[in-house]
């Protein structure tokens, strides 16, 4: 699944092939960037036989201006909701808008940063 989230937010021109797991970007990367966070799965409650995955994708950014993350914040909605994914073991899954989250600063890495969440409905195996 990470992957194929992975080669859809390539597709950004504005983050070219800056996608990372998380934790691994470089301290000095060059920014925008983003990472693919899988949370995994939870049982969907009105379906005994459902479940729902979730991840995020947290993009940064230079800390110039927000107005940059919003317009990447919309690229990804874009990229993602509702669109049908195909992983590496030819699965299909369609990725769901849920929230973005506040505006923060990673005082960590220097930089400006926006949360956008996703679930992705599917079947208990």
């Amino acid at each position: 699944m990470r992957k194929a989230i992975y080669l859809k937010l390539c597709e950004i021109v504005a983050l070219g092939s800056r996608v990372y797991q998380p934790f691994v970007a470089g301290e000095n990367q060059v920014t925008p960037y983003a990472t693919i966070k899988i949370m995994g799965e939870d049982p969907a409650l009105e379906n005994k036989h459902g479940s729902i995955w979730s991840f995020s994708i947290y993009i940064y950014d230079s800390p110039d201006s927000f107005i940059s993350l919003d317009t990447l914040v919309i690229a990804v909605k874009g990229k993602l909701n509702n669109v049908t994914l195909t992983t590496s073991d030819s699965e299909k899954f369609t990725p769901e808008y849920i929230k973005t989250l506040e505006d923060f600063w990673d005082d960590a890495r220097n930089l400006f940063q926006k949360r956008i969440d996703f679930d992705v409905g599917g079947a208990r195996k």
